[in-house]
């Protein structure tokens, strides 16, 4: 959508921001949980990849759009509230516990077998700071603030969930979400219908507008953000940072793709775009480094 050349540059600098965030912030969780195995005998990795992959798509994708489809068709306006709060509060908890166990693994060298009063303190925190976001986000936060938070979550949840699948499942992933954003917005349109009910509400989405302007001209959904991030982190982590970084170029230019060729006011399934450009780049990745 052509619009304001100053937003669009924005909004490619956040995108931009929340990829290369979440490599890092999966990168350090990564580490964390080989201490964890290592100071508690816990293996996080013997789940298989593709579990992960289903419950994505099944239980992370399909039944909550389907359950949020159901009630804007009935207009129960309060109870979506209370199921987006829900989501928030579960996203912002699994966020505080990687994060506090983060601080207190490596800034402050604890250790997770001991008994501690600090420990006590971060167990305490891993609950009480969930509610304390989720107050905060739905209550009082203002625009900007909430941008801030949105923009954690799209990391938080890109890189925890990078955490549990491999390349290969991420690359599958990325196909089905991208042929399912152009079924979505093309042929079945239910994602016009949510992107519509939320129009008002900035959960879920980075919106811009100009200082002038009386509503968002430029917005990107979450899943635009989180799903590259994914397939970004899979290659950081598990072959090496320069795939990652064309995976990322990819990611962009996608997405550039959308913000300067299409019509102003028309909604496009990003995915769609960013998909192919991610396995376009991937894919000129390694013919570069096999010639």
């Amino acid at each position: 959508m052509k619009t304001n050349i100053k937003l669009t540059v924005l909004l490619l600098a956040i995108f931009t921001v929340v990829l290369i965030a979440s490599g890092l912030f999966a990168g350090v969780n990564l580490r964390l949980l080989s201490v964890i195995s290592l100071q508690t005998g816990i293996n996080y990795n013997v789940t298989s990849p593709f579990y992960y992959l289903l419950y994505i798509i099944i239980a992370g994708l399909l039944i909550p759009t389907a359950i949020i489809l159901l009630l804007v068709r009935y207009k129960k306006i309060n109870i979506i509230n209370i199921v987006l709060i829900i989501l928030f509060l579960f996203v912002m908890y699994a966020f505080s516990d990687v994060f506090l166990l983060d601080l207190y693994v490596f800034p402050l060298h604890g250790n997770l077998n001991s008994s501690g009063s600090l420990l006590a303190v971060f167990s305490l925190l891993v609950y009480i700071l969930p509610v304390i976001i989720t107050v905060y986000y739905f209550k009082f936060a203002g625009k900007y603030g909430k941008d801030v938070l949105n923009v954690i979550l799209f990391v938080s949840i890109s890189a925890i969930i990078s955490l549990y699948l491999s390349i290969i499942t991420a690359l599958i992933l990325i196909a089905i979400i991208s042929v399912y954003d152009y079924i979505s917005v093309f042929i079945t349109k239910h994602m016009l219908t949510l992107a519509k009910a939320f129009s008002g509400n900035s959960f879920g989405g980075i919106s811009l507008m100009a200082k002038k302007a009386k509503r968002r001209e430029i917005f990107l959904g979450g899943g635009d953000m989180a799903f590259p991030a994914i397939l970004a982190d899979e290659f950081f982590l598990h072959y090496n940072l320069l795939s990652g970084v064309f995976a990322i170029i990819g990611a962009v230019i996608g997405l550039s793709i959308i913000l300067f060729l299409g019509k102003k006011g028309k909604a496009y399934p990003a995915m769609a775009a960013i998909g192919p450009m991610q396995f376009a780049f991937l894919g000129l990745y390694f013919l570069i480094r096999f010639i």
